[in-house]
């Protein structure tokens, strides 16, 4: 394992390196790969990059995004330094990042927007805030640096009734994430230390060696506390990602939270929910038990109810006569955690015709993708050495195999046959193929949540299935679609790049009927200046379409992750309206 200086130095080397292949300032490299990293943390999951500053109002911002079902915003703001390595933050700089991205917020909700251009991710992200700001619960507000803090994080505070919280994720943090496998924050439920009860809960009389499995009633209130403390987090994230893509609040169960109390136990199915360990009092009976903490704990089904709860507790509506059931499991080996979460969030859910198979890292997909990158070369082009597309299962999987090489020249060597510029991870390769199968308004939703789409939709498409003719066009489907990507930045369109990108691949798809060469395309590892020149024509018309929504002062952000964005660009293309 490197230490945390070379990991430093390897991490700046990888943002320059992106930022040259994909032709972007290197801030939002930095900003992208590190948000990669806080998505496996778990401190967010949709990431959007807006990198704006304007310094005579204090504001500055990178990246964002917004929850509508939670209620909750994070606002990321970005301080990277590719010359000092592992130089110290001052708690000066930290209060002032803290500040431009604050001030960003509470401009946003008095009209800052009526100061930008109407055409620029920064006026579409303050108009989102000045839209939702009352259904705005929480506000994150997240520094990230490649450099060391050594400062003490803000106390939280308020924006009138928005709660705010501050963070620092510092190259140390990342290091520990990816080298030490700390992993997100444990979450260890205090239920008697912390909110003054304890949980009585029956045990099943069925002993095995994987689970134990316990039933009991867990009150409304309780849950809503507990939801307030520790956020999204207490969502199991497969299921997290399918709330946020799918749905709305149950108006039902709002009504009967406000409307006839006592009746939601009778109405509602109850929450499903693991826990890697409990902490228990004495209990003199058998089987039955009452809980002091709970660590790991995790809801994999009953996420609409759990929101629905916190919402109600929010608005002051009495909770004191709500109750709920609840089943637990608890899971004793933790070499089958994952598989019995993956299971449990699928078959919990299945009442609700969800399908929720988690495409982990360890899933078969992306292990026979990680072999297949791992034996099959690229062709030679024009004299140059043979090289490979190295698949990552896992954030930072690519940084960790250059350093298991233990000299300098195996490292050149590792660099030279899997080039930066040829590294590819599960969510953009769902990307891609989601862009390709004429997806760009589910793309448009953020990478975690096309994740979810994608993985439904291999499980019901044969020729999804990898193999080495698969991997090749999937290899294919990433040269086209970064190809696309530069073409779209020369054209100098401004701002909705990505936008422009996806639905730009999904509109050629759609002409050519979901056929191209793709053998051409891996076999010369470049697109031919022909098909160039149509996806320039093709992306022209594109932001056309995407700057002119059909409700004349739509936000284009949410604009682009509408189905209807995508059918009326078919629409518009065929009548030769763009």
């Amino acid at each position: 394992m490197e230490n945390l200086t070379d990991f430093a130095k390897s991490f700046v080397e990888d943002v320059l390196s992106q930022a040259d292949a994909d032709v972007v300032l290197k801030e939002d490299a930095f900003t992208d790969i590190f948000c990669g990293y806080l998505v496996s943390a778990e401190q967010c999951m949709d990431y959007v990059i807006c990198n704006f500053k304007k310094s005579v109002l204090n504001i500055k911002i990178n990246a964002y995004e917004y929850n509508e079902y939670f209620g909750t915003f994070t606002l990321v703001i970005s301080d990277f330094d590719q010359f000092s390595i592992m130089s110290k933050m001052n708690s000066k700089l930290s209060d002032s990042l803290f500040r431009r991205a604050r001030n960003f917020f509470e401009k946003s909700c008095k009209g800052l927007k009526n100061k930008l251009e109407d055409s620029t991710e920064a006026f579409a992200l303050s108009d989102i805030i000045e839209t939702n700001q009352r259904n705005i619960d929480k506000l994150k507000i997240i520094i990230i640096t490649n450099k060391i803090a050594t400062n003490e994080i803000p106390s939280d505070s308020n924006i009138e009734s928005i709660g705010v919280s501050h963070d620092i994720w510092d190259i140390e943090r990342i290091y520990q994430l990816l080298y030490q496998q700390k992993g997100p924050e444990e979450i260890r439920i205090k239920i008697e230390e912390i909110y003054g009860e304890s949980l009585g809960f029956l045990k099943t009389d069925d002993d095995n060696e994987i689970y134990d499995s316990y039933v009991g009633i867990i009150p409304g209130k309780l849950l809503a506390k507990i939801y307030d403390d520790w956020g999204q987090r207490l969502i199991e994230r497969n299921v997290r990602s399918f709330l946020q893509a799918k749905g709305t609040i149950n108006r039902g169960l709002r009504d009967t939270i406000n409307k006839d109390p006592r009746m939601f136990m009778a109405y509602n199915n109850g929450i499903s929910t693991i826990a890697e360990q409990l902490v228990l009092n004495p209990s003199p009976i058998d089987n039955y038990i009452q809980i002091k903490e709970m660590v790991g704990w995790q809801i994999v089904n009953g996420g609409q109810t759990t929101a629905s709860l916190y919402n109600a507790l929010k608005s002051k509506a009495d909770l004191d006569s709500v109750y709920l059931q609840m089943k637990l499991t608890v899971i004793k080996k933790e070499e089958h955690v994952d598989d019995i979460i993956t299971s449990i969030s699928k078959y919990a859910n299945s009442q609700n015709k969800i399908t929720m198979s988690d495409f982990s890292a360890n899933d078969n997909f992306h292990v026979t993708m990680e072999n297949l990158s791992r034996r099959v070369w690229v062709p030679s082009v024009k004299g140059k050495a043979t090289t490979k597309w190295f698949y990552e299962r896992a954030r930072g999987q690519y940084l960790v195999e250059l350093n298991r090489q233990h000299t300098e020249s195996k490292k050149r060597l590792f660099k030279q046959q899997n080039p930066k510029n040829q590294v590819m991870n599960k969510t953009a390769a769902a990307k891609y193929e989601m862009s390709w199968l004429q997806f760009p308004h589910i793309v448009s939703r953020g990478a975690e949540t096309n994740f979810v789409f994608f993985t439904d939709m291999v499980k019901d498409k044969p020729d999804l299935q990898p193999n080495e003719d698969y991997f090749k066009h999937l290899v294919a489907k990433a040269i086209l679609f970064s190809t696309c990507d530069k073409i779209v930045k020369n054209n100098n369109f401004g701002d909705y790049k990505a936008n422009v990108v996806t639905y730009t691949i999904g509109l050629l798809s759609s002409i050519r009927k979901g056929k191209i060469d793709f053998d051409t395309i891996w076999a010369n590892q470049s697109l031919d200046k022909t098909l160039c020149a149509e996806i320039s024509d093709l992306s022209i018309c594109v932001w056309k379409h995407i700057t002119k929504p059909i409700v004349e002062g739509t936000n284009i952000t949410q604009w682009c992750k509408r189905e209807e964005c995508w059918t009326e660009l078919i629409r518009r293309y065929k009548s030769n309206e763009l």
